[in-house]
């Protein structure tokens, strides 16, 4: 047991950390006695810890199984980043004009701490500075209702992004390619930001059916 009892949000980061870099396995079962054992805290502060895990589509709760590091069929995975590539291609195509100096400034702000928390390898500030980004990114193209469907689907997807986050090759691209999407608002390139989107995308998704199911995946590449 640890010398310290940990309130909530150490048990949350402590398990988000071991989710995303994939020391908890898809369909691993979360048992709360283990938990509490391991890290001192009150079961309150662990059922608060795995409610906000489930808020960001990282685990489920099942009646009578109890919580799960979330997982999805191909089919499954397929489909949400069929819609995932369509809502975000449609909030691109809404970026015909350069964009305002203050959203270029906050993008390439949280471009840039992302770049540096990535190399750090602290991946726990990789996942909410990436979110971060894609929620501003999509925020500025003035239709509510689109950046929140992007949110949802963006957030029903975060188990398989984060296993991404563990390969420094994926993470370094995406950096780069945040970096051009900035440029493609700058210019007012519409057309060019929604080229970037299915790659950008596309590429954890590959890298997490690749990694679950060997043998059973036909790579794109």
């Amino acid at each position: 047991m640890s010398e310290q009892p940990k309130n909530w949000e150490d048990v949350h980061r402590e398990l988000q950390r071991e989710i995303i870099s994939g020391q908890r396995h898809p369909r691993e079962r979360l048992v709360e006695d283990e938990i509490i054992a391991r890290t001192g805290a009150t079961r309150h502060a662990v059922r608060i810890a795995f409610a906000e895990l489930e808020k960001t589509g990282l685990v489920i709760r099942e009646r009578n199984k109890g919580v799960h590091v979330r997982d999805y069929s191909i089919r499954e995975i397929e489909e949400l980043y069929e819609i995932r590539e369509c809502l975000e291609c449609q909030a691109a195509r809404r970026f015909t004009r350069p964009a305002p100096a203050e959203t270029i400034a906050a993008l390439t702000d949280i471009a840039t701490r992302h770049r540096d928390a990535s190399r750090d390898q602290r991946f726990g500030d990789v996942f909410e500075l990436n979110n971060r980004f894609h929620e501003t990114l999509y925020q500025a193209a003035g239709n509510r209702q689109l950046a929140d469907a992007i949110q949802h689907y963006t957030f029903a997807t975060h188990p398989i992004r984060t296993r991404a986050f563990t390969s420094r090759e994926i993470r370094e691209v995406a950096i780069a390619e945040h970096f051009e999407m900035i440029e493609t608002l700058a210019a007012g390139d519409a057309a060019g930001l929604c080229g970037i989107i299915p790659r950008h995308i596309g590429r954890p998704k590959d890298f997490y059916l690749r990694a679950n199911y060997i043998g059973e995946y036909a790579d794109p590449a």
